[in-house]
């Protein structure tokens, strides 16, 4: 009975699992080179592999009725495990009715080689030093409120426009190296103190009137 049984041949054809196991061996894109059982086979990644497959990767690979190969997903990848997340078009990342996050151990950077938009009701930034460099800054709003323990600009020029300017600083000091010109409508100085004007040569022109008044007055 068992020699009958060896001599009989199977009538079921045997066919290679439809999902397998496959190395990356080189890819470009959404093409790539796998080798599947020892074989070299064109592949490409499918829409949904989100994690772009590098060389020697340990993927899961599909093939469907036509006889192409599709990268499914990485099941392992050997030594360092940096990820690259990848999308062939536009993406969009929606937590309707709830929040997103994204936090990270180390370091975070958002390029963008177009425009970069940031909405909300209310943004918040803090971090222990920051740097802001601009070509070009429009800043609008309704109120400011900025509260600095020092703070030292540098700048070639400075032009400001604004109704009223209210200032209440507890010193001032103002250095000019060339000109410095005031112009106004009406100017009124009140010092409770000392009032202290020194210079090398003065001018006072008035188209009317001039009045001194004072306890006393010293000239010369």
């Amino acid at each position: 009975m068992m020699e009958n049984l060896a001599n009989v041949v199977s009538m079921v054809e045997e066919t290679e699992p439809a999902v397998q196991n496959a190395w990356v061996v080189s890819i470009s894109g959404k093409e790539a080179v796998v080798r599947i059982s020892g074989i070299t086979q064109q592949a490409k990644v499918a829409f949904s592999c989100m994690i772009q497959p590098i060389p020697e990767d340990l993927v899961l690979c599909v093939q469907n009725e036509t006889g192409a190969y599709f990268i499914l997903g990485i099941i392992e990848r050997p030594g360092d495990q940096n990820m690259t997340l990848s999308f062939p078009a536009d993406v969009t990342m929606l937590a309707k009715e709830g929040a997103l996050s994204m936090v990270s151990g180390k370091s975070m950077t958002l390029a963008s080689g177009g425009q970069l938009n940031c909405f909300s009701e209310k943004a918040v930034h803090k971090s222990r030093e920051a740097l802001v460099d601009f070509d070009q800054l429009t800043a609008r709003g309704t109120n400011l409120a900025a509260n600095f323990t020092s703070i030292f600009v540098i700048s070639r020029m400075i032009n400001t426009l604004v109704r009223q300017v209210i200032e209440k600083v507890k010193s001032y000091i103002r250095h000019t190296e060339d000109y410095d010109q005031v112009k106004a409508g009406q100017m009124t100085r009140n010092v409770d103190g000392l009032y202290s004007m020194d210079s090398k040569n003065t001018v006072m022109v008035s188209r009317k009137d001039t009045k001194i008044d004072g306890e006393h007055i010293f000239m010369g």
